[in-house]
């Protein structure tokens, strides 16, 4: 399936015009369609169903009241006009769906037609005989279909420093389509040409009279159909060799790279709007004899969702691309609202534009994710590389309450709740402190083990401890090898007890898996973490202990076990090198 191509055309100040050709065969209601044939000989298209579908029936379009076709006729409460006065025929074309161009008129902020009545806009079609078919005359009326027709924006469209937050819209039968096969009715019905060029002219309307009106300010535009600017397109998404985000220009699917060489040469001919010669030597002027003409211009606009129904665009930037077109250009947004955003989108605006004459080719792709945790203001890494653990101590919590309700007198029933502990603590580089190794001890029967993260803040004084934010966009696992090589592993339980953020993992170990574990002559474990790339790193590991030899093994471990004590030590070793430092300092000054 293809992707949709649009072509953006500013109209005036206020008004940008995007047309959409259909590219993927996605056909859609053609809500009744008719030809007509005008009293001027024109056939007119357009359709009787209910508005909103296409936007394109009678009612919404007018008809020509002169053969210049500068004076129209339109009548939003009684077509019969059209019938009685304009037309000579009308014939229903059998057809049911068929695939539609989109035709967009994007209003710039604040513009709100206080200087005009309306406008016209027409979308012609060259038939086997060359001659011009209608197949919209689209009119907007301010004070008729003003309201009922324009749509408010969801994510509102910055291009070329403006900013568009609403538009109307319609479609047309898709002109490629109509011309490439005459089997449907509606084909036969408007026999188009193939590859007819789409002919648009975009009339102010400055008041009506009695359902009619002079137009004025015309502005014509002739779009191919096919063109080698078709082959351009952009690319946005997210790397799938690191955390950020990946965007470029592509020719034919790939990046465009060495494309931007044939297309500066002439090799591969593009339209633009001036003779190729004109402005030339304004153009050295401003940029050099060695300058390209052709660039690229890429646009970057990062929106937050955040519940239930706000739509923030939080950064923007843009920036000209005149070389090094291999590489993809690298991104790492910066999500504000991280915290309660529900998701994030990027929108990625890419302009092939010739510096000279000031042509341009304008694409858009976008990139969206439910995960707006990943790219938060701040997120802390712990060190992954030879993390060992140093301490294991019991905690035993004071005694819950467990309410038990019934028929009869409400009765308390007292449960002493037991969660062996590991205590790990970093430095400021995130280095396991002290280095060696502590046991854990597995207990016969399901228990739950949880591991907390510290670091030590050299920065406060006194050295403070601080949590390690685990949290992220990543999974973790307690791991065991057993003898035959076939693995354990247990994902953390997420409960109540288990908060990442304050360096917290939780993992539940069944009775059969302590059974079989206590069975192994390899005592080893490690803690994983997962990234969503899908590799994965041992940041933690220790050895396991049953807990019918705690008593033995601690005293192999009694210093180490010692976990007041070694901090006491460490954060006095610390205060030595940092007065010893101090004194180098002052010694090296008075040399």
């Amino acid at each position: 399936m293809s992707q949709n191509i649009s072509k953006y055309v500013q109209l005036n100040d206020f008004l940008l015009l995007e047309y959409e050709f259909n590219r993927d065969d996605v056909a859609i209601n053609c809500d009744s369609p008719f030809v007509a044939e005008t009293i001027w000989g024109v056939k007119q298209y357009y359709t009787s169903g209910a508005a909103g579908n296409t936007n394109n029936q009678l009612i919404m379009q007018s008809v020509p009241t002169n053969s210049t076709r500068s004076s129209w006729y339109i009548n939003t409460d009684d077509t019969s006009v059209y019938f009685n006065s304009y037309f000579d025929s009308s014939t229903a074309i059998s057809q049911t769906t068929y695939p539609h161009d989109t035709v967009k008129v994007h209003i710039v902020s604040g513009y709100n037609f206080d200087d005009i009545a309306g406008f016209l806009l027409q979308i012609r079609a060259e038939d086997a005989s060359s001659y011009l078919v209608d197949l919209s005359n689209f009119t907007w009326i301010k004070q008729i279909k003003g309201n009922y027709v324009i749509k408010f924006a969801v994510e509102p469209l910055f291009l070329g420093n403006r900013f568009y937050d609403k538009y109307v819209e319609f479609k047309v039968p898709s002109i490629q389509h109509l011309g490439d096969t005459k089997t449907e009715a509606i084909e036969t019905s408007l026999d188009i040409k193939p590859l007819s060029d789409v002919y648009i002219q975009y009339s102010t309307i400055p008041e009506i009279d009695n359902y009619r009106y002079v137009i004025s300010e015309k502005i014509q535009l002739q779009l191919p159909v096919e063109s080698n600017a078709d082959k351009f397109n952009c690319y946005i998404a997210e790397s799938t060799a690191g955390d950020y985000i990946e965007y470029y220009a592509t020719w034919n699917d790939i990046i465009i790279g060495e494309y931007m060489g044939d297309i500066e040469s002439g090799r591969i001919p593009l339209f633009t709007s001036n003779n190729p010669n004109d402005n030339y030597e304004q153009f050295i002027e401003e940029y050099g004899t060695e300058s390209a003409k052709w660039v690229l211009i890429h646009e970057i606009q990062v929106y937050e969702q955040i519940p239930p129904s706000t739509t923030l665009m939080t950064q923007r930037f843009q920036f000209t691309q005149d070389g090094n077109f291999m590489s993809p250009n690298k991104f790492r947004p910066i999500i504000l609202n991280a915290d309660i955003a529900s998701t994030y989108s990027i929108d990625y605006i890419c302009r092939l534009m010739n510096r000279m004459d000031g042509s341009q080719i304008i694409r858009k792709a976008s990139f969206s994710s439910n995960d707006p945790k990943k790219y938060g203001r701040t997120f802390t890494r712990i060190n992954i590389d030879n993390y060992i653990p140093y301490k294991v101590f019991n905690r035993i919590p004071g005694e819950v309450a467990n309410i038990v309700s019934g028929s009869g007198p409400q009765k308390t029933k007292y449960v002493k709740i037991f969660y062996d502990t590991t205590n790990v603590v970093l430095n400021m580089n995130n280095e396991v402190l002290p280095q060696g190794t502590g046991p854990l001890f597995l207990k016969d029967g399901d228990s739950t083990y949880k591991f907390k993260f510290e670091r030590l803040n050299e920065n406060t004084d006194p050295i403070q401890r601080e949590n390690v934010d685990l949290a992220g966009v990543y999974n973790y696992a307690l791991s065991f090898i057993l003898d035959d090589k076939t693995k354990i592993e247990v994902s953390p339980t997420y409960s109540t007890n288990m908060n990442t953020t304050l360096g917290e993992l939780e993992f539940k170990l069944m009775s059969d898996q302590i059974s079989k574990l206590l069975s192994q002559a390899n005592n080893a474990y490690s803690i994983i973490i997962k990234n969503s790339d899908g590799t994965q790193y041992i940041f933690y590991e220790g050895l396991y202990y049953s807990y019918r030899d705690y008593d033995q093994v601690v005293l192999q471990y009694q210093e180490l076990y010692n976990v007041n004590g070694l901090n006491t030590k460490i954060a006095d070793l610390e205060t030595q090198v940092k007065t010893l430092q101090e004194e180098n300092a002052a010694l090296k000054a008075n040399q």
